[in-house]
């Protein structure tokens, strides 16, 4: 399942509460990408057996890709489009 469009500050808001609630950063865009947070960005995230995919670009924002479960606790939890 995918969520998209969501806003840029609420994304970030997002990826950080992840992680301070132990998800574990995975795989992520490479940080010497020289477009890395200005064209394009992206974040892997784990806990436990559940994987959630982070991607940003400066045009359509945040998209989310995870199992329909997890999307829909995350779109409810923090009021997501």
């Amino acid at each position: 399942m995918i969520l998209e469009f969501i806003d840029t500050a609420k994304g970030n808001q997002l990826l950080e509460q992840l992680k301070r609630e132990g998800w574990r950063l995975t795989a992520q865009y490479s940080p010497l990408a020289f477009d890395k947070g200005i064209d394009y960005d992206s974040y892997q995230l784990t806990l436990n057996d559940k994987v959630l995919l982070l991607e940003w670009d400066n045009w359509f924002e945040w998209k989310l890709t995870g199992s329909q479960e997890l999307l829909m606790s995350l779109k409810q939890r923090f009021s997501l489009p």
